[in-house]
């Protein structure tokens, strides 16, 4: 199988800490959209937003909007407004040791990707954010791909921009795929990857996680090192 050369991690729960903030947004710009606040609808709303962490955001409104094209969209560009507010805040901040292991993993040759269901313009605020930008090696957002998690797709996009900026052959059986969601999981095990790594630092737990494929489940993303090392 060869050695590990990639592994792909997600953002929001895995890398950073979320805190509820995905759901703060989602709450603010549903209320906004006219649904009231405290109600069984948005309690329902916000029930599936957590049950469906990690897939591409704007997939998410369509749900919720019943297909309605044109409402997904605005209350997908409120909740971005919304979640930009909080990072430029400082209420995003990375996961204690997480910057030190992107450290190690590339001074062991390893690559470093992150990839998130948000679109690129709230994923360049979040690296802007969190100084992250110098400390990996890439990143891919959902709007960048056919289709979002639980497909694999942004791991596939992952492994062909590392193949080119590494210039050497890697394949799934060279990646550890690393998320806090059971969409996370579906995504890794789709793609193929060596280790599907789920932690319990995000939306989802240890059941939920083995449930949707994780090989391993940790507490934190720090780890994985274990893995590496092996």
């Amino acid at each position: 199988m060869g050695a590990i050369k990639l592994v792909v991690f997600d953002v929001a729960g895995t890398t950073a800490k979320d805190d509820g903030l995905v759901v703060k947004a989602f709450r603010e710009s549903m209320i906004e959209q006219g649904i009231e606040r405290g109600s069984a609808d948005l309690a329902a709303m916000e029930k599936y937003v957590i049950d469906t962490m990690g897939q591409r955001k704007m997939d998410v409104f369509m749900h919720l909007c019943e297909g309605d094209a044109i409402a997904a969209q605005a209350t997908h560009e409120i909740f971005i407004e919304q979640y930009n507010n909080l990072v430029a805040n400082g209420e995003l901040e990375e996961f204690e040791g997480i910057s030190q292991l992107f450290a190690t993993l590339r001074a062991s040759n390893i690559g470093v990707a992150i990839t998130t269901g948000f679109p690129r313009e709230l994923l360049t605020a979040i690296l802007n954010d969190l100084d992250w930008r110098d400390r990996i090696d890439l990143s891919v957002a959902s709007d960048e791909v056919a289709a979002g998690r639980p497909a694999p797709d942004m791991i596939f996009r992952s492994i062909d921009l590392y193949r080119n900026l590494s210039n050497q052959e890697i394949e799934p059986s060279n990646v550890i795929v690393v998320g806090d969601t059971q969409s996370d999981m579906e995504s890794g095990v789709s793609a193929g990857a060596r280790f599907v790594v789920g932690v319990t630092s995000g939306a989802h737990n240890e059941l939920q996680l083995k449930a949707a494929g994780a090989t391993h489940v940790f507490t934190g993303a720090a780890q994985l090192l274990s893995l590496v090392n092996d």
